[in-house]
């Protein structure tokens, strides 16, 4: 019961400090760095062909792909925001 009040009383004190400093905007050239920790790749193989699914991942060319969507390129970065892809064959 005692640490439970200590951790009570204690609470305030943690509030002052994270209020203290204003947030600061990041720049163009940060956000355009920006994932959120957010990376995804997937491969789907099947009999009749494979699908690609990509998001932040370097851009992958595809020559005979049926199926060919490519997101916005990132200035600083070599990756692309979404990119889908399909083929027919293996």
């Amino acid at each position: 019961m005692k640490r439970l009040l200590i951790g009570l009383a204690v609470l305030p004190f943690l509030a002052a400090v994270s209020l203290a400093a204003q947030p600061v905007p990041l720049t163009d050239t940060q956000m355009d760095t920006v994932t959120a920790g957010f990376d995804f790749a997937e491969v789907d193989v099947t009999n009749t062909g494979v699908a690609w699914v990509f998001v932040n991942e370097p851009a992958r060319a595809c020559t005979d792909c049926f199926l060919n969507v490519a997101g916005t390129t990132y200035p600083s970065l070599p990756v692309q925001s979404l990119q889908v892809q399909g083929q027919f064959g293996p």
